[in-house]
């Protein structure tokens, strides 16, 4: 079973990156899925499988939803959340924690564009976490969505981005690097740094401390 090196990193992102090219490259489904954990104002937790869509190097994670979801209400509400990737065939996980924003809408309009359409009729169609009669009640919002917007053909042109979905970035203040051990004896090398607004989408960040922690 592969380790951390003894002479560990200042950055741990690229370690991150590159596990995560490792667990894709093994053509497992899904390889980018993350539990993403969040907290209502009075502290009740909630946690769901996401996937993200980049890791930037510069110290955040991105992802998609609708706005209207229960997450995104708690995302807005409480500002962090927190979240982990666990690969069992590496023996490896990362756990996240940080600061949540929305992303730019050009940033949004920009992934949605590049979506499948049946996908962005999908996103148009469905009121995430609203309560559903059943299955059909979805299947003929999508149709009438499809025959609203131009048609169901894969040929017609994308759908614009529906205001009520949108990507986040997760912006890294805390990272733990976790590598499956012999008899328990994990290893674990958690980093932490400060961050400190620059808009309303971005922060900067001093350099990163990191401390190993027992298993």
């Amino acid at each position: 079973m592969p380790s951390l090196p003894t002479s560990l990193p200042d950055d741990p992102l690229p370690t991150a990156k590159r596990w995560l090219a490792e667990a894709e490259a093994l053509g497992r489904r899904n390889a980018n899925a993350i539990a993403l954990a969040s907290t209502d104002r009075a502290g009740r937790p909630s946690v769901r499988m996401v996937l993200i869509k980049d890791l930037v190097p510069a110290g955040y994670l991105v992802f998609y939803t609708n706005y209207g979801s229960r997450k995104a209400a708690e995302l807005d509400a409480t500002g962090r959340a927190a979240a982990v990737m666990y690969w069992h065939e590496l023996g490896r996980q990362v756990r996240f924690e940080g600061v949540v924003v929305r992303s730019p809408e050009a940033e949004s309009d920009a992934y949605f564009a590049t979506r499948p359409r049946q996908s962005q009729i999908n996103a148009w169609s469905s009121e995430q976490s609203r309560p559903l009669t059943d299955m059909g009640e979805l299947e003929r919002r999508a149709a009438s969505v499809a025959a609203e917007k131009g048609g169901g053909s894969a040929a017609q042109q994308p759908l614009p981005r529906p205001v009520s979905w949108g990507g986040y970035r997760l912006w890294l203040d805390a990272l733990e690097l976790w590598v499956e051990g012999a008899h328990r004896f994990h290893e674990r090398v958690r980093y932490e740094r400060r961050l400190e607004p620059k808009d309303a989408h971005s922060f900067t960040a001093d350099r990163w401390r990191w401390q190993r922690l027992q298993p």
